[in-house]
């Protein structure tokens, strides 16, 4: 649902961003600030559709908003088709779409099909995903290379062109988004891509303070704490959890689940 503009007018004079309000009893508002929008993050959401629809529905968005989805958008969950074809069907200009380990098994399986690729992606979730595009095939009687090519043919290539445009980072000058977390030791603008998709423990346990909020998912947690300088909205959507969304700068968590 859309929020007015008085409604976030409010909000930004609450919050100080307010420089200039009409005079002479007038009883419309002039907003000068900068940062009107707000920036709603996106924790993985991995094939489940329904929390994802559900979400969205609650997110009071105003046009100038901005949505970063945190990656993991597919495998695991019942529906990463009906996933992707939301999140095409919806997309708006300011939306951002960070890729996660899971988009990055699926396009080295796509671009590079080889026992190795296959069996890693298929191992973490790949499986779930490719039934949700051929969902009539027993895709355990599928075997080798003709396999590929076959299963192949039987996803858009429009899915495989948004998943193969997400990036790794997002930076503003207040946060860092990623979908995994970052390598303390290394400034931002020097991360190794695959720290981005794939950093845990390191990253996590690490008592380093962080340059700006870092914003990321990937490792799941059953509340998402927000009183550090590193903001988890992995809730585990997937495994019975919540599909986690938090406004900034407010820090205003929206949840939903599956079922």
């Amino acid at each position: 649902m859309l929020v007015s503009v008085y409604q976030r007018a409010a909000f930004y004079a609450a919050s100080g961003k307010v420089y200039l309000v009409a005079a002479e009893g007038c009883l419309w508002l002039i907003i000068i600030c900068k940062g009107f929008g707000l920036i709603y993050a996106i924790g993985d959401i991995h094939g489940c559709s329904k929390a994802l629809k559900a979400l969205m529905a609650k997110l009071p968005l105003h046009p100038a908003d901005q949505l970063v989805f945190l990656g993991d958008y597919i495998d695991r969950g019942p529906d990463s088709r009906g996933v992707v074809d939301f999140l095409m069907a919806n997309q708006m200009p300011g939306w951002t779409f960070l890729r996660g380990n899971h988009e990055q098994m699926f396009l080295e399986w796509y671009t590079r099909p080889s026992p190795e690729t296959a069996a890693n992606w298929m191992m973490n979730g790949g499986y779930q995903t490719l039934q949700s595009y051929i969902p009539a095939i027993h895709l355990n009687d599928i075997r080798g290379e003709p396999a590929h090519i076959m299963l192949k043919a039987q996803i858009p290539t429009d899915h495989v062109a948004f998943l193969s445009a997400t990036t790794n980072s997002l930076e503003t000058p207040d946060y860092f988004f990623c979908h995994a977390g970052i390598d303390p030791a290394r400034p931002l603008n020097d991360q190794d891509p695959d720290d981005l998709l794939w950093i845990r423990q390191k990253f996590i346990d690490s008592l380093r303070p962080m340059p700006k909020l870092i914003l990321y998912g990937h490792t799941p947690v059953e509340e998402t704490d927000l009183t550090g300088d590193r903001i988890n909205l992995d809730t585990g959507c997937v495994y019975g959890g919540c599909l986690t969304a938090m406004s900034l700068p407010d820090k205003k968590l929206y949840q939903a689940k599956q079922s």
